[in-house]
């Protein structure tokens, strides 16, 4: 395999044909990016947000935050200045520039962990269990992690969580496979 001297950021792994290749389609690509922002909000928003924000989209440049409460938007909104610049610095490496955050109290328990569950989010057929039986075979598992330790603005515990999501990609990819057969 041709090793990628140039990958020295998230982005540029992501971006990368290599990686297009390996992972598929740009909508698991984005989904990969989206997540990989998402795993840092507790870096962004502080202790304070952290419990009660949840960010979980973006569109047209524009984050998508659900707040527990009317009076949580009104304080976030007070450092919504802030906030965009810190979610940038984790998003333009990604080659995603967030312009407008979103805040909505409305759909705050729709996005708690319990109840997403819907169609949209996870196919019905999805199952963690069935997933940890898949096996990925261990040229993809190189390729992955040689990618992402040149990155080097990540920290060990960060690239091996971005290597497990990676993985659970490709296993979720494999298990789509079969059930389309």
């Amino acid at each position: 395999m041709k090793k990628n001297s140039k990958t020295e950021t998230i982005g540029n792994l992501l971006n990368s044909d290599a990686f297009s290749q390996m992972m598929g389609k740009n909508k698991l690509n984005s989904v990969i990016k989206y997540s990989t922002i998402f795993s840092f909000w507790n870096n962004i928003v502080g202790a304070k947000f952290a419990n009660v924000t949840k960010p979980y989209t973006i569109k047209a440049q524009k984050l998508y935050v659900s707040a527990k409460s009317p009076i949580v938007i009104q304080e976030l909104t007070l450092y919504k200045s802030k906030i965009l610049i810190k979610v940038n610095s984790y998003s333009k490496p990604l080659g995603i520039e967030i312009k407008d955050i979103i805040f909505s109290y409305k759909n705050y328990c729709a996005t708690t962990p319990q109840t997403l569950n819907s169609k949209e989010d996870k196919p019905i057929w999805f199952n963690k269990d069935e997933l940890k039986n898949i096996e990925v075979d261990k040229q993809t598992q190189e390729k992955i992690q040689e990618n992402i330790d040149k990155i080097k603005f990540l920290n060990k515990t960060q690239k091996e969580n971005l290597v497990s999501k990676i993985l659970a990609g490709e296993k979720a990819k494999k298990m789509q496979e079969e059930y389309n057969k």
